[in-house]
């Protein structure tokens, strides 16, 4: 009969290869639980006395991004806090006895099977607040679900289904899967989606730029002519790359018992053990790892989180950008409230500067916790779970400095007047082009018109100088307008946006275009 219940489980695919039925079906019990988060989230809100409620809370905050930012990161909450580390720890359970139910191994009760689907779904911060009064008596994050998940069966006639909870796991085979889920679902459901937004404004922009003239600097002083297009382009192009990186990430799962020996789960399911571990994680989405201690290898889940910190100092650098064009009276910024409490004229940069900082501290604190949970001694020890608690708090500050950019891009309007002037300011922004022109003519002339304008020679001059010694014509070496020596700038802005266009699988909206075209002067 066992036999024959974990043969229904499963059926051949097209090509022949035997695979778990349940499998997409526990990947779209993820999702719903996904979901009911989200409501879950908005609930707690908007309910009765929320608001007030919510205000007193943000007000005693001791983290910013509960406090002061809590709007910028609501979306994290059904994920990344503790209630959603229950409720993921929960899921874990329920779906790991609905698997023992179709291998065979676990004989549940009529209706035990649908109860255990949707008890996840219908998880709410009342439950969680049972679930952690349970942890006040005992002592135990993980203990606590289970004693829940068993009140809960039994209250509805499941004493059989109750019987085999946790059977076989460890903590850690709960806690690993809860937090690979948690990160996955916040990866494809919020940082990637807001990258890609990002992304795609930045695009836009250097499209609509791209003819743009500037004056590029490098160690902050006047270099050759560029456009506004391709600096934006640059940075769209880096986070394309990144969210390419993200999106699909693999998260690693486990389930491998005490001290990653597998003794409890071949106490269960016998020979069938590995196999089993093999569909159960997949059938979560999860990575299998097979070879751990009672903690899994933190090596994917430290790659994910150096990508995250990586990212985070990549954008910085967008906000530093931003920040220069700023000062350089580049770009006007339209009105918000206060900029000053004495200066009635300042209009700052305030979400560029706000996003710098954020995105710093994403990048110092996820490096962090990526480094540290290389380690556990021996089997276990429980100094990695209050870092591995952090990561949260990381990902909050890298949203909100991805958010922040997306507010100063829709605040600003590029000057391109202001740019062209200064680029024409600068005609020492042609030395580049002369000297690579005399060299066509067949004459090595850059050290000399190095020392003329060293000298105090504006270009024109050195060169003048340059061209009766050596008998060329002022008109061969001289570009006549600074705009002419931009080089494949404006194809690196259509480029990108093509790319950023087929990668992302998206196309440019109404509103953006408009937003462009106010942003321009």
């Amino acid at each position: 009969m066992a036999s024959d219940r974990r043969r229904g489980a499963f059926e051949a695919d097209e090509g022949g290869v035997r695979s778990a039925t349940p499998q997409r079906e526990a990947l779209r019990r993820v999702r719903r639980v996904r979901a009911r988060g989200s409501r879950i989230s908005h609930r707690d809100r908007t309910g009765d006395r929320g608001g007030a409620r919510a205000v007193r809370h943000r007000l005693l905050a001791l983290s910013p991004v509960d406090g002061r930012y809590a709007d910028l990161v609501d979306d994290l909450r059904p994920h990344l806090s503790e209630f959603g580390y229950i409720r993921y720890r929960l899921l874990v359970e329920a779906e790991y006895l609905r698997a023992l139910s179709e291998w065979g191994v676990a004989e549940l009760e009529p209706g035990a099977l649908q109860y255990l689907k949707s008890l996840p779904e219908r998880f709410g911060p009342e439950e969680a607040e049972e679930v952690k009064a349970i942890e006040a008596d005992v002592g135990h994050d993980v203990e606590a679900v289970v004693r829940f998940l068993k009140a809960r069966l039994r209250s509805q006639g499941y004493a059989r289904a109750a019987v085999w909870v946790h059977a076989g796991l460890t903590s850690e085979d709960v806690n690993s899967n809860a937090f690979s889920l948690a990160l996955r679902e916040v990866n494809e459901g919020v940082l990637v989606p807001e990258l890609s937004r990002l992304c795609e404004e930045l695009a836009e922009l250097a499209l609509r730029e791209k003819a743009t003239p500037m004056l590029a600097r490098t160690h902050g002083k006047p270099a050759v002519p560029t456009t506004l297009g391709r600096e934006l382009a640059y940075h769209a192009m880096r986070a394309l790359e990144w969210i390419e990186r993200l999106r699909g990430f693999k998260m690693p799962g486990k389930v491998s018992g005490a001290i990653g020996s597998y003794a409890g789960l071949m106490e269960v399911l016998g020979e069938r053990t590995l196999e089993f571990v093999g569909r159960f994680l997949s059938s979560l989405g999860l990575e299998p790892v097979l070879v751990t201690k009672q903690v899994i290898p933190a090596d994917r889940h430290s790659i994910y989180l150096h990508h995250l910190s990586s990212l985070s100092m990549a954008l910085t650098d967008l906000a530093r950008d931003l920040w220069l064009l700023s000062m350089l009276g580049y770009v006007s910024l339209e009105p918000t409230r206060v900029g000053s409490s004495t200066m009635p004229q300042k209009q700052n940069p305030v979400e560029a500067e706000n996003a710098e900082g954020n995105l710093e501290l994403a990048a110092d604190l996820l490096a962090f916790v990526a480094n540290r949970l290389q380690t556990s001694r021996l089997q276990r020890d429980l100094s990695d779970s209050t870092v591995r608690r952090n990561v949260s708090v990381g990902i909050a500050h890298l949203l909100i400095g991805v958010r922040q950019l997306r507010r100063f891009l829709r605040r600003a309007r590029f000057d391109a007047e202001r740019m062209r002037e200064d680029l024409m300011r600068h005609e020492e922004a042609l030395a580049e082009a002369v000297q690579l022109r005399f060299r066509r003519l067949g004459i090595d002339a850059i050290d000399e018109l190095r020392s003329l304008l060293a000298s105090g020679l504006k270009l024109r001059e050195a060169v003048g100088e340059l061209c009766r010694k050596y008998g060329a014509r002022v008109e061969d070496v001289m570009p006549k307008d600074p705009l002419a020596y931009t080089g494949l700038s404006v194809e690196i802005a259509e480029m990108v946006h093509r790319e950023v266009t087929r990668r992302l699988g998206t196309h440019s909206g109404a509103e953006v275009l408009e937003a462009g075209a106010r942003r321009s002067t």
